[in-house]
């Protein structure tokens, strides 16, 4: 079955540049823009680190899929998924496209070294990153409807998405 274009979900690595592709993109096409971490934060009117601290993962996961699926219902929609959507969500997964913003590794630790508000990275960076990497990479690929090398300029990558979308 050939998936809709109505429903677009950029995935991949802390540090792809998901959130900014992702509103990039709904620009372009009009679309609304999300981003599940901003939402968990509207909604949940705490800080994602501070969620990680006191709740722990599972509890971010569960509230992270609770907050997607209600996304999801929507229609003309670009979402900007966590680095992690992945791991539980494979399930809904299956009803949006899915767009694999894909980075070498140098890239990824040199973008989320700017951020100190990642708590799976916190402490060590370039470990934590390839582990995460490791652990990742099979499940983006196995995800993804289109993969797209994210690891050059924003504007080429709107462009050959926008290419791929057409």
């Amino acid at each position: 079955m050939k998936k809709k274009f109505e429903k677009i979900c950029i995935i991949g690595m802390p540090g792809s540049g998901k959130s900014t592709i992702g509103r990039a993109l709904s620009d372009y096409l009009k679309f609304d823009f999300y981003d599940t971490d901003e939402q968990i934060e509207i909604e949940s009117q705490s800080r994602i680190k501070d969620i990680f601290n006191k709740e722990g993962e599972e509890y971010f996961r569960k509230l992270e899929r609770s907050i997607f699926k209600k996304l999801i219902l929507k229609k003309n929609i670009v979402v900007s998924t966590g680095g992690g959507i992945i791991l539980k969500n494979k399930d809904l997964l299956k009803q949006t496209f899915n767009i694999y913003l894909k980075c070498d590794l140098k890239t990824l630790i040199k973008r989320t070294s700017r951020n100190k508000n990642r708590p799976l990275l916190k402490n060590n960076v370039e470990k934590n990153i390839k582990i995460l990497f490791n652990d990742r990479k099979e499940i983006y690929n196995a995800t993804s409807d289109f993969t797209i090398n994210a690891t050059s300029n924003t504007q080429k990558t709107i462009e050959i998405i926008l290419e791929h979308l057409n």
